[in-house]
């Protein structure tokens, strides 16, 4: 049975829903950035068959690194025999890194060795077009491959990209888009959401559990809102 695939970052992967319905495949991680969101997209749909995609971008400033499997398998183990960083994922053989989080915790001591030095170097000197570029990069491929497969799609944003929040704890894992970029005019911004962004949306209805995730009383109708999808929440507490 055809199905809608819904995915994104943190504010996805946390929504307490039945994550494989019969109707809706749920995937998300924590930290994730926009590459492997769109890498993310592509893996899904080589896999099963969709009738419609919603993805929701993440942080402008957040990046993404493929790493083989092999590779991937080497690294430290933590308690539970998981490697002892958690923002990760896996669309073997490729294991995606992602530098997201609190402060981008992916430059933290937690991540592994390798994985740490390439997100250290690549930030060194990131400016806000070059993240910028690469977010539109993604997006633009994520909707040539939707375009192409027939797949019909629809996107939005987790916070308002176009506001700058050098003050605010959203920074720096967020950033603001800029909009010189070349790449901005071959986006087909039509496709994305021109409701409130869900991160403001929450946060002026006094939602937010932790300064930044909505709560799933505020999140899960404001998604079926926004996309008139029917998302029930898994009753945690019968």
């Amino acid at each position: 049975m055809a199905r809608t695939l819904l995915v994104g970052c943190s504010f996805v992967q946390n929504l307490q829903v039945d994550k494989e319905s019969s109707r809706y495949l749920v995937r998300g991680t924590s930290g994730a950035g926009n590459q492997s969101i769109a890498a993310r997209v592509m893996y899904e749909c080589s896999r099963e068959i969709f009738n419609r995609v919603i993805v929701i971008w993440s942080g402008v400033n957040r990046l993404d690194m493929p790493v083989a499997k092999d590779l991937h398998d080497t690294f430290p183990r933590g308690s539970h025999g998981y490697p002892s960083y958690a923002f990760y994922t896996r669309m073997d053989p490729v294991v995606w890194y992602h530098s997201g989080g609190a402060y981008l915790s992916g430059t933290s001591e937690e991540c592994p060795a390798p994985v740490r030095s390439y997100f250290k170097t690549q930030y060194l000197a990131a400016t806000p077009r070059y993240l910028t570029d690469l977010t539109l990069q993604s997006i633009m491929a994520t909707q040539g491959f939707l375009t192409q497969q027939g797949i019909p799609y629809d996107m939005a944003w987790i916070y308002d990209v176009d506001e700058p929040y050098t003050d605010e704890s959203i920074e720096p894992g967020c950033g603001q888009l800029d909009r010189s970029s070349p790449f901005n005019h071959l986006v087909d911004w039509t496709k994305f959401s021109t409701a409130r962004p869900i991160f403001e949306h929450c946060r002026d209805c006094g939602q937010l559990e932790d300064g930044f995730h909505p709560n799933q009383s505020c999140i899960i109708p404001y998604l079926n809102q926004l996309f008139q999808i029917d998302l029930e929440a898994i009753d945690l507490h019968p």
